[in-house]
């Protein structure tokens, strides 16, 4: 296997020492044009790449975020708020570091470890509990930035999404269409993001004077089940409501085709909306009405925040709350009487 190409193989190359070389590739300004495009072209004919590992040692710094979230792929939107993280970083000539606990406490503790270990210069974390303390210890003195809804938000260092007020646009909307009997559903495991979502659809809809019925069912990693076990149930009992808010997007999808299963049509006898707005929500056989997660601008802002924690020896604290937004599609309609 041939030795990769260093700063030392270029000069010997150009007649330049390895300081001048590094400069040249860097655009400093006392070096030539001339000179930067000769450098650039042996370079590139080399394959050269620049060893970051040697130049953050140099510089005393790191140029890798750690990233652990509590699942990666079916049933979760976790993967859609990573490819935004590691986009933003890329952008930033930063790289993310990935580690999927599977909604294991003693998993997401160990990907912490592992990575404070490799040097990550932060850990931005979707914890799969509201309990944070293990995810701090492993931690250290590493910053970590707490993303989503599970986290209190008396954390410094936080990126939360108002899932409360989910809960006052579903009804809102759901309630505008002439809906008087509208149910939630969700999943264990308890944690303030159901919570937030619960709390929310219940004051909204009592400030409405309506009753509101929450059917809670199922489990997180199994969404597209707990939506149809929570259909089930709610025949089973005879009270299905006109219309169902459910906790994801997954999750009103099960609950779509046990509707469908049954005879009902949607949104003729039941209207449907889901959580999150991921990709499928815009299929026009789903065409699912949702609430719009901001994915993208949680991601950039935690790879903001990663780098000037980086950047400035961890002593910037920070909490922003981020709004979720309603995304009507054909799923939800004008109440019927059954």
């Amino acid at each position: 296997m041939p030795d990769r190409p260093t700063l030392k193989t270029i000069g010997k190359l150009a007649g330049l020492s390895h300081v001048a070389v590094s400069k040249a590739l860097r655009d400093a300004p006392d070096i030539s044009a001339a000179t930067k495009e000769r450098v650039k072209k042996i370079a590139d004919e080399l394959g050269y790449t620049p060893n970051l590992a040697a130049r953050n040692l140099y510089l005393r710094r790191t140029s890798t975020i750690g990233m652990v979230v509590p699942a990666i792929g079916d049933s979760t939107a976790y993967d859609l708020i990573f490819n935004e993280v590691s986009a933003a970083a890329a952008a930033h000539d930063f790289c993310v570091m990935l580690g999927s606990s599977h909604r294991s406490p003693q998993l997401e503790e160990r990907h912490c470890r592992m990575m404070v270990g490799n040097q990550v210069g932060v850990l931005i974390v979707a914890s799969c509990t509201s309990d944070v303390s293990r995810v701090k210890a492993a931690c250290g003195t590493t910053p970590v930035i707490f993303i989503g809804g599970k986290t209190s938000p008396e954390e410094t260092c936080s990126l939360l999404c108002d899932y409360r007020h989910s809960g006052a646009l579903a009804v809102e909307h759901l309630a505008g269409l002439g809906h008087t009997q509208i149910a939630l559903l969700t999943y264990e495991p308890e944690n303030l993001t159901i919570l937030q979502k619960e709390s929310g659809f219940s004051e909204a809809m009592e400030s409405r004077g309506l009753s509101p019925r929450i059917v809670r069912t199922g489990h997180a990693a199994s969404a597209l089940q707990a939506g149809m076990d929570g259909i089930e149930l709610l025949l089973e009992k005879g009270e299905l409501p006109t219309a169902v808010w459910c906790a994801s997007d997954y999750m009103a999808v099960g609950a779509m085709h046990a509707l469908r299963l049954r005879g009902l049509s949607i949104p003729g006898d039941i209207s449907v909306m889901g959580h999150d707005d991921l990709y499928f929500a815009r299929y026009p056989d789903i065409s699912l009405t949702t609430l719009h997660t901001p994915m993208e601008e949680m991601g950039k802002a935690a790879v903001a925040l990663a780098i000037s924690l980086i950047e400035q020896d961890g002593l910037v604290p920070a909490r922003q709350v981020f709004q979720p937004s309603l995304e009507i599609r054909g799923s939800t309609g004008p109440c019927r009487r059954r």
